[in-house]
């Protein structure tokens, strides 16, 4: 066996519904030292700098070029545009309380520093976008005939259950540059999880990220493999740490451990009776349940098939969540509704990934400092594109210019940026698509308002209850502005 060492989240913290397999995902478990996830964001390394050196006594911007190794006028544009309008400087210099404060937050934050543990799947290789500072560990009850553990978790009814043991593949290995990417997912997908909100988690700078351990733990962590009703793929896999009901980094090396395995292959076939199995090679039969997957959007949405994967997996998201609202008989569940309107917005964001994607614009604003929102909304109005009005420029005038040149770049923004990001990168390039449709068509000012709406009804912060007909009319937008680009995908 990989380990005899097994961690088990509470499934109430993500209940999942329907028919399940019980498995155990194997993992290594690293010691590493990491930023504290609960910490909020202050000023970035520039402007924190620079905040220092004058309350240091450093107050020429000359000899703060110098000790900063930056162009003079970068220092210059970041105290005007940034320190005074903050009210972190006076226009002497002199530092405010509250920079004085800001810059005490800062130090504070630099020591604020978590020995916990990151998890690198064990069958795919890949660190998982993770990080805990305790492990969750079971004890079995017992052995079955085949020396399998099996455990007890509900002493009332006294139901033991039997994971199935996933074979582990690939080796541990140590990789720094990975794990900063796996904290960046993981503050990402901890902001929505917090917040259920477009506003996602602050710009992460990784000050110190670093393994503690040359070795790692050899961990089981139990997740479900089970049937999806309503969502783009009939199965998925839960998140073992219970952050989202199911992740899609653990779909694909599980879908090929799977593969070859007849006892992994046995059980998804019971738990999709209706993809009938009878006379088909195991390689047949994952085939169809491919096909069966897809064949929605590919004969109402054939367009999609090669070079919008994104937007296809959202689309059956919506046109899914639609019809199970649209049939239903009796009350429609609040969940249903703020599904449907988170799905939609998602929509939306995939097609504006894509055209980020497909018409790529490197930002052209210096790589550090912010914009106010009077200068935001300048920019914007100054755009050559005639789709832009008021109402669109006010509404994504409160963005911040690094969240814009984040989604112009990673395309990890939440909505407002990354449509920002597409008018900026539209302004630069003569064959965007949104030089080819009308005003009309376009209907930009309608995006933030689904924004809005979908923060309001979708998460769990308001505790705002959807309307039934505003989010079928937001889903039905969300689709046709998605035909928009037939022609380009």
């Amino acid at each position: 066996m990989f380990s005899d060492r097994y961690c088990y989240v509470p499934r109430e913290l993500s209940p999942i519904s329907g028919k399940r397999e019980n498995l155990f995902w194997p993992v290594y478990a690293w010691r590493v030292l990491y930023p504290d996830d609960r910490q909020q964001p202050g000023c970035n390394l520039f402007q924190e700098t620079l905040l220092g050196l004058m309350r240091a006594g450093v107050t020429d911007a000359a000899k703060l070029a110098e000790l900063m190794a930056i162009d003079l006028e970068l220092v210059r544009f970041i105290i005007a545009s940034q320190l005074q309008p903050n009210g972190w400087l006076d226009h002497r210099n002199k530092v405010m309380p509250d920079g004085e404060r800001l810059l005490d937050q800062a130090e504070d934050r630099r020591l604020n520093l978590r020995v916990g543990y990151a998890f690198q799947d064990a069958i795919g290789g890949k660190l998982l976008p993770r990080f805990s500072t305790e492990l969750h560990e079971i004890q079995p009850g017992g052995t079955d005939q085949n020396n399998r553990p099996v455990f007890v978790l509900d002493r009332n009814t006294g139901r033991s259950e039997k994971p199935f043991l996933l074979q582990a593949k690939a080796p541990a290995k140590a990789d720094v540059q990975g794990l900063m990417a796996a904290y960046r997912q993981y503050r990402h997908e901890l902001a929505h999880a917090r917040r259920g909100s477009e506003t996602v988690g602050f710009d992460v700078t990784i000050r110190t990220l670093d393994y503690v351990d040359d070795q790692p733990l050899k961990l089981y962590f139990w997740c479900e493999l089970y049937r999806d009703e309503n969502g783009p793929q009939r199965w998925l896999i839960s998140d073992p740490f219970r952050l989202r009901p199911a992740v899609s980094w653990l779909r694909e090396p599980f879908l090929d451990l799977a593969k070859g395995s007849a006892e992994l292959t046995r059980r998804m076939q019971r738990l999709l009776p209706d993809m009938s199995a009878d006379g088909l090679s195991v390689d047949e039969w994952f085939e169809r349940l491919a096909e069966h997957a897809d064949f929605e959007v590919e004969s109402k949405y054939p367009f999609l098939k090669s070079r919008a994967p994104l937007v296809r997996e959202h689309l059956l998201r919506v046109l899914r969540q639609r019809a199970k609202i649209e049939e239903a008989q009796g009350r429609i569940h609040p969940e249903d509704l703020g599904a449907l309107m988170t799905e939609s917005a998602s929509l939306i964001e995939a097609v504006l990934k894509w055209l980020l994607e497909e018409w790529p614009v490197e930002p052209c604003w210096p790589k550090k400092g912010n914009w106010t929102p009077a200068e935001a909304l300048n920019e914007l109005r100054a755009l050559s594109i005639q789709a832009i009005d008021d109402e669109l420029a006010q509404a994504l005038a409160g963005q911040p210019r690094g969240f814009v040149a984040k989604a112009m770049t990673h395309r990890d923004r939440p909505m407002k940026a990354l449509l920002a990001g597409v008018l900026f990168a539209a302004n630069a390039r003569d064959d965007h698509p949104v030089h080819r449709l009308s005003t009309d068509q376009l209907q930009l000012p309608q995006l933030p308002r689904l924004a809005d709406y979908r923060n309001k009804v979708g998460g769990h912060a308001s505790g705002e209850r959807p309307d039934k007909g505003t989010t079928l009319e937001y889903s039905e937008f969300a689709i046709e502005w998605m035909r928009l680009f037939e022609s380009w995908y």
